[in-house]
This record gives structure tokens, C-alpha cells and sequence, in this order.
């Protein structure tokens, strides 16, 4: 309950700063691909996977970037000797949407350093494990945090996921949630 407070109350200042936003008037159209790892907390195994799409982003020092990626998430379920009794690989596929909002703290004409925080959601477009469909629902919301730097107009961000969403296990008593943390190299058509 209390991430989903904070991600409502991330959304309000977003929209809150919209104005401020507005009379800065930089505005910015890029795309970005990088990798990401996954797991769930203490139930799995980091595993590599990988995320692209495209971005926007409003404002000069302070900045507003939706984004729109293609994520492809891997986990490795091999300690769970407790609870089930085989090991096993699960690879997902996401629409996600994160709402970003940042700030510069070097902001030269080639040259930023900023950070960022916003809400996330990811729609589950589809699986490969065929029983994950039942364990896990279709949509996970939570929030990003994150450092970038920005060099002419390419970007890289590095970046930590927490889904504020929880899954339920087969027995119905205890949840799952996952982290992700990515790296992302992006090109800016407009700077």
C-alpha cells in the first residue's frame, strides 16, 4: 500500500510541474535499447534480458520523459527446494510505461548530468513458461530511479525497477514481486 502511495503521489508532482515544464520549452525525441536483469525478490536469480523503444523528453533542468519500450525479462527459479520441486526458466515480454521525471544537475549545450524517478507500468504481452499465466496477472505497476548522462545526443541511463505489483504463489499465503535493474543506450534525433 505504501508504494502505491508513492507512486500516485509521484504522478501528482509530475503533473503538478507540468507548468514549469512547459515554459522551459527544450523538448527532445529519441530511441534506446539496452539489457536488463531481473528476478524476483529471494525467490530467484538475476538473468539477463533485454528492452527497446522510444522516449520523449520535455524541459531544460528540470525534464518530463514518457517512455514507450519493448521489454523482454528472464528469471531463473533454481533455490526454491522448499516450496516446489524442479527448477525451471521463466521469459516474459512487456509493453512498459515509465513516467520520468528529472533533473539536471550539469546541464552544458553537449553535456548533462541528471536524475530521475517516476511510476512505471508494464503490460504482460505474453510468456514462455505455460503454467506462469495462472501465477502472475497481466499488468505490473511500481516505480524507476535512476541516474543519465547525456553526451551530444546520445543518452545513457542506468536504472532500478521495483514493481509494486505482488504475485501470488501457488499456495496463495505468500507473494512475489519483481526487481529489475537496466542499462540503456539511447540516440536523440532532437536535442
Amino acid at each position: 500500500m505504501k508504494r502505491i502511495f508513492v507512486i500516485i503521489l509521484l504522478g501528482v508532482s509530475m503533473l503538478a510541474s507540468a507548468p514549469m515544464l512547459k515554459a522551459q520549452s527544450a523538448f527532445s525525441l529519441g530511441i534506446k535499447a539496452g539489457v536488463n536483469f531481473s528476478n524476483y525478490i529471494h525467490k530467484s536469480n538475476l538473468k539477463p534480458g533485454g528492452e527497446a523503444g522510444l522516449f520523449l523528453r520535455f524541459g531544460k533542468n528540470f525534464y518530463f520523459e514518457p517512455n514507450v519500450l519493448y521489454s523482454f525479462r528472464s528469471t531463473n527459479f533454481k533455490d526454491l527446494k522448499d516450496e516446489i520441486q524442479e527448477s525451471f526458466e521463466v521469459g516474459q515480454h512487456f509493453i512498459d510505461v515509465p513516467l520520468l521525471l528529472g533533473y539536471k544537475f550539469v546541464n552544458r549545450p553537449n553535456f548533462n548530468f541528471r536524475i530521475f524517478l517516476g511510476p512505471r507500468v508494464g503490460f504482460r504481452i505474453g510468456s514462455d513458461y505455460d503454467n506462469w499465466d495462472d501465477m502472475v496477472g497481466y499488468a505490473q505497476w511500481g516505480g524507476q530511479a535512476g541516474i543519465g548522462i547525456d553526451f551530444w545526443r546520445f543518452t545513457l541511463d542506468v536504472k532500478y525497477d521495483i514493481s509494486a505489483s505482488k504475485f501470488k504463489e501457488y499456495d496463495e499465503k505468500t507473494f512475489w514481486k519483481q526487481n529489475l535493474f537496466n542499462i540503456n543506450l539511447g540516440f536523440k534525433f532532437k536535442k
